[in-house]
C-alpha cells in the first residue's frame, strides 16, 4: 500500500508538471497574439544637455497611437529650427520648464525630460483626432501648429498637439513657409500686443523702431506693425537692405554706418522699440533717449529662465525682479515715464488665428533663409547657431516610415 501511494503521488506530480508546461506554452502563444510590438518612429533626440552636436537620430521612439479628447495627431512634413531650440539643447530653461512639466503631471516627483525632442513649430497632416475636437480640423487636413517649450517637440515623424495650437494651413503658403510662421509670429505678437500694450491701445500712427529687421523675428515684426498701421523704422546690415525693403518699412538704417545712431535719432522719438537682434542687456541704455515719454523698450532676451536655472525657482524670481527694476532706474527710463519690458512667446489662440488670416490675405510672408533635409538637421542647428539669418531655417521630413493604422 505504501508503494502504491508513492506511485500515485509520482503520477500526479508528473501530470501536474505536464499541465503546467502546457499552460506556459499557451500563455506565451496568447501574449504573442494579443500584444503586438508597439509601432516605432524616428525622432532627433538628446539624452543629456550639451550642444546641438549631441543630437541623435533615434528610430526606436514609441509612436503615439492615441490622442487626448482635445488633441490632434499630426504627421510632420516640415518643421523649423529656432534660436530657442539651440539654447534648450544647451540646457536653457531646464529648471523652470521641468517645474511646469511637474505641475502638468500633478506629481510630487520631478519629471525626467530625457530623451528630449526639440522643435517648436511645424506643418503636417492630421492623421487622428480626439473625440472632442471640433469639425474645424479633420483627418487629412494639412495644418500648421506650434508647441510650448515645456512639451516634447516636433523634430520627429509624428506629434500630438492640443487643438488650440493647430490651424489649417493657408493654401497660398508652402509647407516650408507654414512651418516657419507660428513660433516666431507668436513671439512677436505677444511682445507687441502684450508687453507693448498694443492689445489695448491702437497701433495706428505709433512710431516704432525694430532693431534687427532681417531675421525671422525682425521681418515678422515689420510686417505686423505695417498691417496694424504703425510707422516702422528698422535696422539691418548693408547686405540685407534689399531683403528688408521688400517688407515695406518706412525707414531703413544700415547699422554698420558711422552715423547710424544719428539716423535713428532723426526718425525718432519712438513709442516702442523692439529688440529683434538680441543685443546685450547692458547695451539697452543707449536706446532709452530715443523713446517718447511713456514709451517702452521691449527685449526678447530677458534673464527670466537663466536666473531660475542659476539660482533656483524662488531666488531666481527675486533676481528677476531686481533685474527688471534696476535697469529701468539706472538707464533713466523710469524718470521720463518710459520702461524696459520683457517679451516672450505664449501659445495664444487669438494670435494664431490673426497670423493665419494675415498670411492667407498675403499681408505677411515668411522669408526662408535655408531648407535642410531631416537627415541633415544638425546643419540646420549650426546655421541658426551662427546667426545673421535672412529668414527662417526649415527642416523637411520625408514620407514617414511609421506603419500605424488609426
Amino acid at each position: 500500500m505504501r508503494f502504491a501511494f508513492i506511485g500515485l503521488f509520482d503520477d500526479h506530480y508528473e501530470y501536474t508538471i505536464q499541465k503546467k508546461k502546457q499552460l506556459e506554452v499557451t500563455m506565451e502563444t496568447k501574449m504573442e497574439v494579443t500584444v503586438p510590438e508597439a509601432p516605432r518612429m524616428v525622432a532627433w533626440q538628446m539624452d543629456a544637455y550639451g550642444t546641438y552636436e549631441d543630437l541623435k537620430a533615434n528610430d526606436q521612439v514609441p509612436a503615439p497611437t492615441e490622442v487626448g479628447p482635445k488633441e490632434v495627431l499630426v504627421r510632420i512634413k516640415a518643421s523649423s529650427v529656432n534660436p530657442i531650440d539651440v539654447l534648450m539643447a544647451e540646457g536653457y530653461g531646464k529648471v523652470f520648464l521641468n517645474r511646469v512639466r511637474q505641475a502638468q503631471q500633478m506629481s510630487l516627483c520631478r519629471p525626467v525630460e530625457f530623451p528630449l525632442t526639440l522643435g517648436r513649430d511645424f506643418c503636417g497632416v492630421v492623421v487622428a483626432k480626439g473625440a472632442n475636437v471640433t469639425d474645424a480640423l479633420n483627418v487629412g487636413d494639412t495644418v500648421m501648429g506650434v508647441i510650448a517649450p515645456f512639451n516634447q517637440g516636433c523634430h520627429s515623424e509624428l506629434v500630438s498637439v492640443p487643438e488650440a495650437q493647430v490651424i489649417k494651413k493657408p493654401e497660398n503658403l508652402s509647407d516650408e513657409e507654414a512651418a516657419g510662421l507660428l513660433y516666431t509670429g507668436l513671439t512677436v505678437w505677444c511682445a507687441l500686443k502684450l508687453a507693448g500694450g498694443l492689445y489695448v491701445f491702437n497701433a495706428a500712427g505709433k512710431n516704432v523702431l525694430v532693431i534687427g529687421g532681417s531675421g525671422g523675428v525682425g521681418n515678422c515684426a515689420i510686417q505686423l506693425l505695417h498691417c496694424w498701421g504703425a510707422k516702422v523704422t528698422t535696422t539691418c546690415s548693408t547686405n540685407a537692405i534689399n531683403l528688408v525693403k521688400g517688407l515695406i518699412p518706412d525707414n531703413i538704417v544700415d547699422y554698420t554706418t558711422e552715423d547710424a545712431h544719428k539716423q535713428l535719432e532723426k526718425y525718432g522719438k519712438y513709442d516702442l522699440i523692439l529688440d529683434a537682434a538680441g543685443i546685450p542687456y547692458e547695451n539697452i541704455r543707449k536706446y532709452i533717449p530715443l523713446l517718447n515719454i511713456w514709451g517702452a523698450f521691449i527685449t526678447l532676451r530677458s534673464p527670466i529662465l537663466t536666473n531660475i536655472d542659476l539660482y533656483g525657482l524662488i531666488p531666481g524670481m527675486v533676481k528677476n525682479a531686481y533685474d527688471l527694476v534696476v535697469p529701468n532706474v539706472l538707464s533713466g527710463a523710469v524718470f521720463k515715464g518710459a520702461t524696459i519690458r520683457w517679451g516672450a512667446f505664449m501659445p495664444i489662440e487669438n494670435g494664431i488665428k490673426e497670423l493665419t488670416q494675415l498670411a492667407e490675405e498675403k499681408k505677411i510672408v515668411v522669408p526662408l533663409d535655408s531648407v535642410y533635409n531631416f537627415t541633415n538637421i544638425k546643419n540646420a542647428f549650426k546655421r541658426v547657431k551662427n546667426g545673421h539669418l535672412r529668414g527662417k531655417v526649415i527642416v523637411t521630413c520625408d514620407e514617414t516610415k511609421v506603419n500605424v493604422t488609426y
